[in-house]
């Protein structure tokens, strides 16, 4: 009977461990992402992970390097005034 509860008991601390595990290591690794690719001027639009500080080709698909502010405009705005849709 001993042996039940003590198999009982352990299972539950390490399920309630495994449950409290922490987000932030992800966060942290996402903030300093986002750190070492905000100086770089080019970006792949096909590969958003080849970037450059001057103009080139993407060297996995060898498309031309969009500056990263076209890229983040285009993005981020989508004008739907100029569509003629008739719902």
């Amino acid at each position: 009977m001993r042996k039940l509860i003590y198999s009982i008991a352990i299972m539950v601390l390490l399920f309630s461990a495994a449950c409290n595990s922490s987000e932030k290591p992800a966060e942290a690794k996402t903030d300093s992402l986002t750190s070492q690719t905000a100086g770089v001027g080019y970006t792949c639009p096909m590969h958003p992970e080849i970037t450059s500080d001057k103009p080139g080709t993407c060297s996995i698909c060898k498309m031309d390097l969009v500056k990263d502010s076209d890229i983040k405009s285009d993005s981020m705005m989508t004008d739907s005034s100029s569509h003629d849709h008739k719902h």
